[in-house]
Parts: structure tokens; sequence; C-alpha cells
């Protein structure tokens, strides 16, 4: 049996998620970052011929896998409440398996596709850790670069796990002294990793960078420009992004293209122009999953991408211009499509 891509959200539906405990929140962490048919008949194609087509087995490996980082996320958070120490040689296993499967892409999409009713600070690192490795993949980073980047966007939090519960699980408005102890967690997390030798000491850095800006704005050493670390520049985009796009409990979650639109606009003096160029062409303003209208009052789904036509990704239709569901698999694509043309995103909870 196979199975197109899109089902995988299915199959996880069938599997238990035991390893999701509820409690630990990135709320704090968020806070301080921060009609005419006729168009469709040409192009229409019932089924893809570059739609990504995974089989049962496939499928079942990006679940394990996915949930295998949970449970490594969890152990980590564990190993530092209890002053445990931390060995990076799972995770590296588990990365570099990762990488030379490619499997990125496909856990990123997973990822994103993820229940995000739940606002577990280790599920934040897992976003965090796939859609940072689509930036260095965009870079051309090496298995190497690739490994370290993968390692430090995974650990990069792990002072956040030394910050009192009342704290952290606070639904109001922080104040200004609790603002204060939460901005402390980057160098509580060089110090954390600063415990697993002179041969991690790039991590520590790292991981005290991510909140510094390229205009001086951040913290906690007010870094600028060359001085901040590229891989923490990448962490630390992918951080605010992914942040932004998850529900909390203080407010609900960025359409994905607000969100986008934001870091573009913000990220000019706050992130590289090399990153934030590769953010756009790899994250897409319209990523995959996203749910768009176009200017027939169509709806349909964005299942790829193009790179060299940003805005003009392919759609999977699923309710044409009168509101009625598609039920025979239509698939366009824009860049071939003249006349037609995304008019704004679409909120998940507004599809039928």
């Amino acid at each position: 049996m196979m199975v197109r891509f899109s089902d995988i959200i299915k199959m996880k539906d069938k599997k238990e998620r035991k390893v999701r405990t509820p409690g630990s929140s990135s709320e704090s962490m968020d806070r301080v970052r921060l009609s005419d048919s006729h168009l469709f008949k040409k192009k229409e194609e019932s089924v893809p011929p570059d739609d990504k087509i995974l089989s049962d087995d496939d499928s079942l490996e990006i679940i394990t896998y996915y949930e295998k980082f949970i449970e490594r996320a969890i152990e980590i958070q564990e190993r530092v409440k209890n002053d445990k120490g931390i060995s990076p040689s799972p995770i590296l296993s588990d990365l570099h398996y990762v990488i030379e499967k490619d499997l990125i892409d496909d856990l990123y999409e997973y990822a994103l596709s993820s229940s995000d009713d739940y606002e577990e600070m280790h599920i934040h690192t897992i976003d965090v850790t796939f859609a940072a490795l689509i930036i260095g993949k965009g870079l051309g980073y090496d298995t190497t670069m690739l490994l370290r980047l993968g390692l430090a966007a995974f650990l990069e939090n792990v002072g956040m796990y030394k910050i009192s519960d009342s704290i952290l699980k606070r639904k109001g408005k922080l104040g200004e002294e609790e603002l204060k102890v939460i901005r402390k967690h980057p160098e509580i997390s060089a110090e954390i990793l600063g415990g697993m030798g002179e041969k991690y000491s790039w991590l520590a850095e790292v991981a005290r960078q991510v909140h510094e800006r390229s205009d001086g704005s951040g913290y906690p050493r007010g870094l600028k420009g060359e001085e901040i670390s590229e891989l923490a520049s990448i962490i630390g985009l992918i951080d605010t992004y992914v942040a932004m796009i998850k529900k909390r409990s203080y407010r609900d979650k960025y359409v994905q293209t607000d969100a986008i639109k934001f870091i573009l606009k913000a990220g000019k003096g706050l992130f590289s122009a090399k990153i934030v160029k590769t953010f756009l062409t790899h994250i897409s303003l319209f990523p995959v999953n996203t749910y768009v209208r176009l200017n027939n009052k169509s709806i349909g789904r964005v299942i790829s991408t193009d790179k060299n036509q940003p805005l003009k990704p392919k759609i999977e239709l699923l309710y044409d211009s009168q509101g009625k569901k598609i039920e025979k698999r239509t698939i366009i694509r824009l860049s071939d499509n003249h006349l037609l043309y995304i008019v704004n995103s679409v909120d998940a909870e507004e599809i039928p």
C-alpha cells in the first residue's frame, strides 16, 4: 500500500502519544522574544507527478523518529532539572540518521502538522530543531554543519528547565522581575552546556547568543552583526517564527503567512540578510500545509512550493468557488495558471 504524505496525519491520530506530558510551558519564552471553475480544467491533475509518495513503512519511520526526538527532549529536561549531566551522543546519532536518510523536510512538515494544543517546551524544541535544519540545508551546510546546527537547536533552551514553574506556567502578564529571571536563561543554558567539556564550548556559546540580534537590541550581551554566531542567528529567527505560529494560553496563534510577513519586516535589522533570504526561500511565504484562498474564491492547501516563484506554490483544491467540497483530487500549479493567484491565507479552523 502506498500513501501520500498528507495521509500521514491520519496515521498519526491512530498512534498513542504517551510522551506528551501536560504542564511545561513555552509561553514565557514566547513573550520575551518575541469563481470560475473553467480556470482549473486545463491544468488540473488527478495525481501530481512530483507529489511525494510515502510507503506505510516510510510514514511510520517519520512518526517514530518524531516521537524519539520528543523522548530525547523529555529526558534532557529531567536530567537538567535533577542536575545530571547531558550526553550529546544519542542526539547526534538520531540527527545523523535523519540527515543521511534525508528526512528533514518530512519531519519538519510532520512537526508543523501536529496539534498545537500543547504549550510544552520540548514540543517547541523539536519544531525549532527541524525548522532550523531546513534553513541549514538551504544555506548548503554539509553533514557536519547540519549536525552542529541540529544539536545547538535541540539544546539551546536547556536553561529554561531551571526556571521555576511558578514563572513558566504563569498565564497572566509577567512582572519586570520575572522577566529578568527569564532573560537569564541563555547564560544558564551556556553554563549547563559548558559542563559537557571543552569539545562543546562552541555549543555553550551558541546557546548564549540565540537571543542576540544584529542591531544590538538582543540579550544578554547586546552583540551586533558578525559578533553573533550564524548558528545562533538561524536558531534565533526560527525560535521566533515557531513561537508565533503556535497557540498560547494568552493568545491565538498567528497564521503562518502573517508570522512570515512579520519576520520579514522586523527581521531586516534583527537577523542577517542571508539568513532572512534563505528563510523566505525555504520556509516560504505560503508553507506546505498552509490553507489559502484564491482570487476566484476557491480554497486549497499548499502541497509544495516553488523556490523560483514563492508566491506561486502548487495547490490541492479543496473547495470550489461556490464553497462546495471538491471530491476528486485536483492539483494546480499556480506558476502555470496566470489567471489564478493567492489572495490570502486561511486559518485551518475556518476549514469545514
